[in-house]
């Protein structure tokens, strides 16, 4: 078992946290879709001068008199500059929204691939520590076949051994199934087919504490808050503009036959052109009022949404930094104290139960509570882990 797990680790491609994270915000669709967003956003900004079409008339008939004459004209409408001039900005702000979309993106995928990375690390050790512990009852179940052969010991010392053997080999098919699911995770995170192992000098994360405040405010999803508020601001301008007059524009072209007013004949390939400029003033206002009421309503939400989110990342930093306090000192403990005293409490089981100082039971007892001494150390490393990369997160480390 234990030669087959060790040819499986080794025929895969090994990867460091770093690689898999540029590997990831090169190859994650999730990111390539907040990327393509960005883009969109960026080409509609062309579109936000949206000037309505150009009207084209023609007539033909007795417009004038009782000769039919021909008419032609083209009109325009716009509205007032202004407004051209708000959509314009508010559309940049949609854009910088999109733009920062994307380094959230970005920081929940670090946040994601870590945790995968380091739960897979913490899997393989918890493969190991079981695979060792294996090899253990393995030698000693050898040694009560032997011992129950020529009358030594009695079933109960065989069965307790092989009892212990079963639940370890069951124990670390467990664990080799959740690994291959992390591994679909990972591999779904990199946007990869290739099968990467996770590799570290120290499966212990670091951590430098900081305490500045200003940290939160830089945080990719404050700031795309903060941004939200800017774009409320620049909306509610945009609709106090839409109550400044449109402007109307005009020019027409056409035939009068007859005398003019200055006692002239004209024929029908005379032509007569006229300008034409009128203003709309929007008399009923009502709706446009409470649209600029609303985006005010809208303003007041993204401020408190903002007032939220900061208020949100900050007591999350203060829980996980508790947290983070007492795994440390859990952590401490199991590496100044615990773990040798594992060491301590294995080599001299095994030197009793060999010279006959203790019987079986006794040794299996003190050896279940070494191994599970390095199972609760591994476990204690891996919530460490997992509460720095939160608190790496908050502080978009």
């Amino acid at each position: 078992m234990l030669i087959a797990y060790c040819q499986f680790a080794y025929s895969q491609n090994t990867i460091t946290l770093q690689s898999a994270i540029d590997r990831a915000l090169k190859n994650n669709l999730t990111v390539k879709n907040e990327m393509l967003n960005a883009e969109y956003q960026k080409k509609l900004k062309a579109a936000a001068v949206d000037i309505p079409q150009t009207n084209f008339t023609g007539e033909y008939g007795q417009i004038n008199s009782f000769f039919k004459d021909t008419k032609f004209g083209i009109g325009q409408s716009i509205s007032f500059p202004t407004v051209y001039a708000k959509q314009k900005s508010l559309q940049n702000e949609s854009y910088k929204t999109s733009v920062l979309n994307i380094t959230v993106k970005e920081a929940e995928l670090k946040k994601q691939v870590s945790e995968v990375f380091y739960s897979l690390i913490f899997l393989h050790q918890k493969a190991t520590i079981l695979l060792q512990n294996d090899s253990v009852y393995a030698t000693f179940l050898e040694k009560a076949n032997l011992r129950f052969t020529k009358g030594e010991s009695n079933i109960l010392e065989k069965a307790t051994a092989e009892t212990q053997r079963g639940q370890i080999s069951i124990q670390l098919k467990q664990v080799q199934q959740d690994i291959e699911i992390l591994q679909l995770q990972f591999q779904l995170l990199l946007n990869s087919t290739t099968v990467f192992i996770p590799s570290v000098e120290n499966p212990k994360m670091n951590f430098t504490a900081s305490l500045d405040t200003s940290l939160f405010s830089k945080h990719p999803s404050i700031q795309v808050l903060q941004q939200q508020k800017k774009y409320s601001i620049i909306n509610t301008q945009l609709e106090k503009s839409k109550l400044l007059p449109n402007l109307n524009l005009g020019y027409s072209n056409q035939s009068i036959q007859g005398n003019g007013a200055d006692n002239m004949f004209y024929n029908k390939s005379s032509r007569f052109s006229a300008v034409q400029f009128g203003v709309g003033v929007p008399l009923f206002f009502g709706s446009q009022k409470a649209k600029i009421n609303s985006a005010k309503t809208l303003e007041l939400i993204s401020e408190n949404n903002f007032q939220i989110g900061l208020q949100t990342i900050k007591v999350e930093y203060e829980i996980a930094f508790k947290k983070y306090e007492t795994q440390l000192l859990t952590v401490k403990y199991f590496e100044e104290t615990a773990l040798q005293n594992a060491n301590i409490i294995t080599k001299t089981t095994n030197q009793q139960y060999a010279n006959g100082d203790i019987n079986y039971s006794e040794w299996s007892m003190l050896i279940n509570s070494a191994i599970s001494i390095q199972s609760n150390y591994t476990d204690a490393v891996n919530d460490l882990n997992q509460t720095i990369i939160q608190l790496n997160f908050l502080i978009n480390k």
